[in-house]
């Protein structure tokens, strides 16, 4: 796995459905409106009944139906948000329903969404007997050839997938017509992120944090900038990380292996978080590592599954795994 992203890589004209698929997706829409979660106010008020609306996705204006139902999710993040206001998605990238993808709740609920995608190709074929209303994509894939077969089939909403989580979260919500939700749920995340910040400012400030991920397959680690994937969550609580080293990856767009030899550098973090902790047994005898201020202090840290974040409610789950750590962490 290319440590990067949680899937290998981190990647990343109004258009109509024609009057047939509408119309079937719409009364789909309609009946289970009345059987689960209501749509957001517009879509409720104008019933949602052949109708569209403009929304602005990542390239800019698009028509969506008002209210989607049958909505396909190609991207790695979006069925999460999908999930959190109130729609599952009938089809979904592989990889997400994978042990440590994300949170359980999101492994469960997309477990029977078909898999349409992979971050190489979209089996078009595949999206077009499911009969979808409104199709997500990420802006910078797929292969110009690719989306034209996918606007034949139904309107596509692009998401940024290397712009801000919560943007993209809200963006998506809006696509479906649950911008109320997400608005609902953004604000109860933000409250909890002000309230673990200010909870644990003193120790946030005095223990710089490094994220780093270990080699799996050559004795060297690296370490997560602020804004890399595995970094959503401290960044929002305002986490001081520790400053890089020459050799290191200075910002998230960046990636360096640095050499087991120089784990020394790692001696200005007062906690370090693991992602592979399973490798930390190559370290458990080394001098180097064992006199690490972090390692002496017993501020090593396994990672939690799924630290990516991508919807507020994960967001939610990640604040609770952050808590659970900062309240082991001991003064170095």
């Amino acid at each position: 796995m290319n440590p990067a992203s949680p899937t290998g890589r981190h990647p990343h004209s109004a258009r109509r459905l024609t009057s047939s698929l509408l119309a079937i997706g719409l009364a789909v829409a309609a009946l289970t409106a009345c059987a689960s979660s209501e749509p957001s106010s517009q879509a409720a008020a104008s019933g949602g009944q052949g109708e569209t609306r403009m929304v602005t996705d990542a390239l800019g204006q698009v028509e969506v139906p008002v209210a989607p139902v049958r909505v396909v999710s190609t991207d790695f993040f979006s069925s999460s948000v999908l999930v959190d206001v109130g729609i599952t998605p009938v089809a979904t990238m592989e990889g997400v329903t994978e042990p440590r993808s994300r949170p359980q709740k999101y492994i469960d609920a997309l477990e029977d969404a078909a898999q349409v995608s992979t971050y190489a190709e979209i089996n078009v074929e595949k999206v077009l007997d499911l009969d979808p209303d409104l199709i997500i994509v990420d802006a910078k894939f797929p292969e110009p050839e690719t989306l034209k077969r996918l606007e034949s089939i139904a309107p596509l909403f692009h998401v940024d997938l290397q712009g801000s989580w919560s943007e993209r979260a809200l963006s998506v919500a809006d696509a479906v017509n649950r911008i109320d939700v997400a608005e609902e749920q953004k604000a109860d995340y933000d409250a909890r992120v002000a309230e673990v910040s200010g909870k644990y400012r003193e120790l946030l400030d005095s223990t710089p944090l490094a994220v780093i991920s270990v080699n799996t397959s050559d004795a060297t680690w690296a370490h997560y900038a602020p804004g890399g994937w595995p970094t959503p969550t401290w960044v929002d609580i305002d986490a001081v990380f520790r400053e890089t080293t020459e050799g290191e990856a200075a910002t998230s767009d960046e990636w360096a292996w640095i050499s087991d030899e120089q784990l020394g550098k790692l001696d200005n973090a007062g906690m370090i978080l693991v992602l592979e902790t399973d490798q930390l047994t190559r370290w458990q005898n080394n001098p180097v590592w064992k006199s690490l201020p972090a390692v002496k202090a017993g501020n090593v840290f396994e990672w939690w599954d799924s630290p990516a974040t991508s919807s507020f409610e994960w967001g939610q789950y990640n604040l609770d795994q952050v808590e659970k750590i900062l309240d082991q962490v001991k003064p170095f």
